[in-house]
């Protein structure tokens, strides 16, 4: 009977040291950032933070970043204005490639690979001739380019 006691006593110890959380210190601090509300010295487990960004910056990701047994987690930026500008004119320059059967057909010309329509930028595709021979200066092997691809032709005997 004391055996058991004394393995009961181990395990609820065992219990308590694994249930106990650790809370946080203050909040971390973000570029360009700011804490919404007051900032504490001590933050407990599963407390929340939000953060908002400041003037001409806007937030990529959420605003909210939670202690979790004695870590911060959540992730967010505050980036200026003109970087979200950039970015989308970015993802705009580098717009994918589509090539139909129609314009398959009109070439007279087919996929070497795959069957496939939709072309990422800057992705080199290789066309050949569904009958016949190339002609004109069009090479057969094309890069998507921003949402452009030239097609070659091919001639039936």
């Amino acid at each position: 009977m004391v055996v058991t006691s004394t393995i009961t006593i181990q395990y609820l110890n065992c219990m308590i040291y694994f249930l106990e959380v650790l809370g946080c210190g203050t909040a971390p601090i973000i570029a360009n950032g700011d804490l919404k509300y007051t900032r504490k010295s001590n933050n407990s487990h599963n407390e929340m933070v939000e953060y908002m960004c400041q003037a001409y910056y806007t937030m990529e990701g959420e605003p909210y970043k939670t202690c979790f047994n004695g870590v911060w987690t959540g992730h967010m930026r505050c980036i200026s204005k003109l970087q979200v500008l950039l970015l989308i004119t970015c993802a705009i320059l580098k717009k994918p490639c589509t090539v139909n059967e129609d314009d398959n057909r009109q070439h007279n010309i087919t996929f070497k690979y795959n069957g496939s329509t939709y072309f990422t930028h800057d992705e080199i595709i290789e066309f050949r001739c569904a009958r016949g021979i190339p002609v004109g200066s069009v090479s057969l092997l094309q890069r998507c380019n921003s949402g452009v691809i030239v097609l070659p032709t091919c001639q039936e005997f």
